[in-house]
């Protein structure tokens, strides 16, 4: 065992680490109400056109009307005006901003942008917390997620939501790796998996507590208001929390780490060694660190370079037949999860159940998902674990069906089950591939979300050779089909121009969601 965990060991478990074991469970409690919380802000609605000149009986859809004009020609027109059924919401982003027809792409774009800012975060973490410190990345996070999250409430548009969005997501890693990263820095080894899996349990708690908040409180705003303003008692703790000690004898700045460990003493009621022995102890820590940073210093820094290393990091993981195999198969297993798991996690309004319940018993499901993991994973073994959990919640799923809708608690169960093996495969995976690649291998959080940013991207690609939609009735047969793609080629359709028309903040056409609205706290 390394000097400074013998260090910590000879500390024990008190006041001063346990400050930030429940600073990060606490911290872990606010970070789901905005990452999960778009469940209940931009949910599918049922909605009707409601523009003056509609004939409903010349309605073809909701978001396409005919009209005769004066002269007796019909016309069609994009609806630009929609009454929303309320009965589940009162107030959503979906029908404040109108994002329905052809703007009902904002509304998953409200959820992806949020994962864009993490990844984009996830990228710049590890890099600025070794360079900067862990709790100065960690604080900055913190107070970006507070500030936009107690903001995100009075934003007026719909471009000012999405902007904040994606700078909070951004925050999301810094706050959430790096607060980790101070708690497993400060624990005692013995307690390290332990700690590890309970300062992420209130996690599942802010799962179910955001059912209750979102049931109680429908309107959009209120409910952003509520569940975003105890982030702010969380600030305190920045003040209370020291740097990582670790970080900052890895660094060369003894006297500061001397101090931040003399106030652990204090903390804990034990006695330290000398001053002699403890700069000894972090001598011989920093020199673990030094041949290291020399090597990284010989070299030169730049955008080349960077790109050059992570070529070879790459490299790395498909050099050999077996380390290709068993990255081709990981990260697939991690682009099927992650989707699987969100997909559960963000679509209860789309399985025809109550989503307030939903989410609730999703948390639910979620804490034996986390707490069973570690045992499941010593008794039966890592690969024997993960299959199960995936065959489980497939089957579960597949089962959906041939179940009938109309018994919403069979529906609902087979959901749970699904969400609760996935959870726990989830958590497998990322403790089965954190053994299965070699040290050389190793590789950053941004891995993962690279992989998914590609396969977005490839399905950006693809989507490039599908039709447009949009103002296009849907056809009956397939030589429909045949017959508009072939006129689509001979000719295109007139639509009204984005002048013509413009009602309650939108445009017929080509025009965007209300970029203002008059509803406010």
């Amino acid at each position: 065992m390394p000097k400074f965990d013998d260090l910590l060991t000879h500390l024990g478990t008190g006041r001063w680490n346990l400050l930030y074991a429940i600073a990060m469970g606490y911290w872990a409690l606010q970070v789901p109400y905005h990452s999960m919380g778009a469940a209940f802000l931009t949910p599918h609605q049922d909605f009707t056109c409601v523009n003056s000149d509609v004939e409903i009986l010349q309605n073809r859809s909701q978001c396409i009307y005919n009209i005769t004009t004066s002269d007796g020609e019909n016309e069609e027109r994009l609806c630009t005006e929609w009454a929303f059924d309320n009965s589940t919401y009162a107030s959503t982003i979906t029908s404040e901003f109108g994002l329905v027809c052809e703007f009902s792409f904002l509304r998953a774009t409200f959820k992806s942008v949020y994962f864009l800012g993490a990844f984009v975060g996830s990228i710049l973490n590890g890099w600025i917390s070794d360079k900067y410190g862990r709790k100065k990345m960690h604080t900055a996070g913190v107070l970006a997620f507070v500030v936009l999250g107690n903001s995100l409430c009075w934003m007026p548009n719909i471009s000012a939501i999405l902007v904040a969005r994606f700078l909070m997501g951004v925050g999301h890693p810094s706050s959430t790796e790096t607060g980790y990263s101070l708690v497993m820095e400060t624990c005692e080894p013995r307690l390290r998996s332990v700690i590890g899996i309970l300062v992420f349990l209130p996690w599942c708690f802010s799962l179910i507590t955001l059912g209750g908040y979102g049931y109680l409180l429908r309107d959009w705003r209120w409910l952003m208001f509520t569940v975003s303003l105890p982030g702010v008692l969380y600030l305190p703790m920045l003040w209370l929390m020291d740097e990582s000690p670790r970080w900052l004898i890895v660094r060369g700045r003894h006297a500061e780490a001397l101090r931040v460990l003399r106030r652990a003493s204090r903390w804990n009621k034990v006695e330290l060694p000398s001053e002699e022995q403890l700069y000894a102890i972090m001598k011989e820590t920093q020199a673990e660190e030094t041949d290291s940073q020399r090597r990284e210093a010989e070299h030169p820094r730049g955008l080349k370079t960077t790109l050059k290393n992570v070529a070879n990091v790459i490299a790395v993981l498909f050099r050999t037949r077996k380390i290709r195999t068993i990255t081709l198969c990981l990260y697939a297993n991690f682009f099927l999860v992650d989707s699987v798991y969100y997909g559960l996690s963000l679509g209860g309004d789309r399985f025809g159940v109550d989503p307030y319940a939903y989410m609730a018993l999703g948390g639910v499901m979620e804490t034996p998902a986390n707490s069973i993991t570690i045992p499941l994973v010593e008794k039966l073994g890592r690969r024997a674990s993960n299959i199960m959990c995936f065959v489980v919640s497939g089957v579960a799923l597949l089962a959906l069906g041939v179940t009938p809708s109309s018994i919403s608690w069979l529906v609902t169960a087979m959901i749970m089950i699904g969400k609760l093996a996935i959870t726990a495969a989830y958590m497998m995976l990322y403790f089965h591939a954190n053994e299965l690649f070699p040290t050389e291998g190793s590789i950053g959080s941004w891995v993962p979300l690279v992989t998914f940013g590609g396969a977005s991207l490839v399905a950006a690609g693809i989507m490039t050779r599908l039709p447009e939609t949009r103002g296009v009735p849907m056809k009956d047969t397939v030589a429909e089909l045949e017959d508009s793609a072939a006129h689509r080629a001979r000719s295109s359709v007139t639509f009204l121009s984005p002048s013509e028309e413009k009602k309650d903040g939108f445009l017929a056409v080509h025009g965007r969601p209300s970029q203002s609205s008059g509803h406010h706290l």
